[in-house]
This record gives structure tokens, sequence and C-alpha cells, in this order.
């Protein structure tokens, strides 16, 4: 009797750690639901990022108001602004604006003549060994308090030119303010 006993306690031990093994493998019915309730979350995630790289609606509904005359319009979305590259008459533009929606300013390609005569000879003399590659001319909107960022480099609001300079070994930017006054301004990459 006691032999039967043994040998059924020993096969409902087996048949326990058969069946216990077995549930160890098969998942929760909870944790397959909270997997793809994280998928989900995950997903939407990704989708709202995905959404922050746009230019908002209201930008561009108040860059329509702001230039009714631009032509092949190109948004972009950057880390510090929403910019808009057009063309207005034969002219390209780029307009910036906060996260507010706010024309912050637009700049335009200029020539080295364009700068103010002082400028351009102490550009020359100052930087003699430097070839100008582009000139740039930044429009403030004074109704926007918000500082402008060009080169990585944010600068109090106002009208300015920037030149890009390049020699053998750096390139460098400088700031010409509508006097004629020069200034080191930013190292480009």
């Amino acid at each position: 009797m006691k032999k039967i006993f043994f040998t059924a306690g020993i096969i409902m031990m087996a048949v326990t750690v058969t069946f216990a093994h077995s549930d160890m493998n098969r998942k929760d019915p909870k944790e397959s639901r909270n997997e793809k309730r994280e998928a989900r979350k995950e997903h939407r995630m990704v989708r709202r990022a995905e959404y922050r790289n746009e230019v908002s609606d209201f930008t561009k509904k108040q860059f329509a108001i702001d230039f009714v005359d631009a032509t092949n319009v190109h948004y972009v979305k950057t880390k510090d602004f929403e910019e808009m590259t057009f063309m207005e008459g034969k002219k390209k533009l780029r307009a910036y604006y906060d996260n507010t929606s706010n024309l912050v300013g637009t700049t335009w390609k200029k020539d080295f003549v364009d700068l103010p005569e002082n400028a351009q000879k102490e550009i020359l003399k100052k930087y003699a060994g430097y070839t100008i590659n582009r000139v740039i001319e930044f429009n403030d909107n004074e109704s926007n308090d918000a500082d402008m960022i060009l080169y990585g480099t944010a600068f109090a609001d106002a009208n300015n030119y920037f030149a890009e300079l390049k020699n053998d070994n750096k390139a460098i930017v400088v700031r010409v303010d509508l006097a004629g006054e020069v200034s080191f301004f930013a190292n480009m990459k």
C-alpha cells in the first residue's frame, strides 16, 4: 500500500512539474495586452514627433498674409524656427517664424558692393587674406522681440548684413550694421 501511495505521489509531482513548465512558456493575456498597449503608445509618439517636424498650419496662413506675392514656397521646420524659402518677383528670400507663428525676420542674398562703402574698405583691409563667399541681408521684424539665430549664433534684433569670408584655414562670418560698422560674428563649420 505504501508503494502505491509513493508511486501515486511521484506521478502527481511529475504531472505538476510538467504542467507548471508548460504554463511558464505560455504568455499571460494581461502581458500580451500590455505589450500591444506599449506598441500603440510608441507608434503615437513616433507620429507626434513627425508632426512636430512639420511647419504649422498657423505659420503657413500667417506667411500667406505677410507675403501675398510669394511664389515657389518651400517650408521647413528647424530646431529654432519655421522657415519658408520663396520667390518674390526675381528675388529669393527666406522668412523665419517663431514658435507662435510670428515673423522674426527675412534674409536674402546681396552682393559685396551692396555693403556700406566704409564696411567694404574695412573688410578688404582687415581680412585681406580672405575671399568673400556670400553676403546676406537680414531684415528684422521690429514688432517681434524674439532674437534671431544665424550661423548658430543668436543676436539682438536689428537689420544687418552678414558676409561669409574664407581663407585656406578657416571660414568666418562678419556682421555689418547699416552704418557700416564691421564686427566678427561667428566661425563657420
